[in-house]
């Protein structure tokens, strides 16, 4: 899936709209079959937010295995919030799994680095979102050269130049910093609204907005500098 292409964007948001009432009805039935005392019911959440639920948490982690411990905590703590009642239901399922998700993967991070974690890092450094783009500049030269200066503009296989716009898409989300590549994870792949966004994550919609608007900007400089124009109109 292309992340950044805002008309696809706008179509499919439209369209979950539509499936949405259904698919709360059927986590509902899930949920209260949980708290009935049916745990093998759990496993269909399991099923359905496993892909996503990993993909946020190695935005943070950074390593798959430390990733995949981290969601498998998170899937527990959901579980028992479920089982004991503790899920009020004030906000969708989604975003409440999102939100352990995301709180269980900062406390692995904790432990897991021995240098001093500075929540700062993710959370709020909003003195840098007014137009200061220093902290974007540098990641650029964390892109594999080889795979991302080889001359893909004068490649003919529409498949392989879809690939290597999405192998560097990909690369953009795994080396920019965390406060951008998160966000926009929840954003375009766990389908989270900024309201969702800001309320999970604890910052201002006006900063959730703002970290869209620069790194989809910075995007499309980078992707601009190796591909051509036309090449990536779908994308970006």
């Amino acid at each position: 899936m292309f992340i950044f292409n805002g008309n696809n964007t706008a179509t499919n948001r439209i369209r979950r709209v539509n499936i949405e009432s259904c698919m709360n009805d059927l986590e509902q039935n899930i949920i209260n079959r949980i708290k009935s005392g049916d745990s093998n019911a759990f496993e269909q959440i399991v099923d359905k937010y496993k892909d996503k639920g990993l993909t946020l948490s190695m935005r943070i982690l950074k390593n798959k295995e430390d990733a995949e411990d981290s969601l498998q905590e998170a899937f527990m703590k959901t579980f028992r919030a479920i089982a004991d009642n503790q899920f009020e239901q004030r906000s969708k399922f989604s975003t409440y799994f999102y939100r352990i998700v995301y709180n269980t993967a900062l406390d692995n991070y904790k432990k897991h680095k021995s240098r001093t974690y500075n929540v700062l890092k993710i959370d709020d450094s909003w003195k840098n979102d007014e137009g200061d783009d220093s902290d974007l500049a540098g990641f650029e030269t964390k892109i594999d050269d080889n795979r991302y200066f080889n001359s893909a503009v004068y490649k003919t296989d529409k498949r392989a130049l879809d690939n290597e716009i999405q192998t560097v898409v990909n690369k953009f989300l795994e080396v920019i910093p965390e406060k951008y590549s998160v966000i926009l994870t929840l954003f375009y792949i766990n389908d989270l609204s900024h309201d969702e966004i800001s309320d999970t994550l604890k910052i201002p919609i006006g900063t959730v907005k703002n970290r869209i608007y620069r790194a989809k900007e910075k995007l499309k400089e980078i992707m601009m500098k190796k591909f051509d124009y036309e090449s990536i109109l779908e994308f970006i």
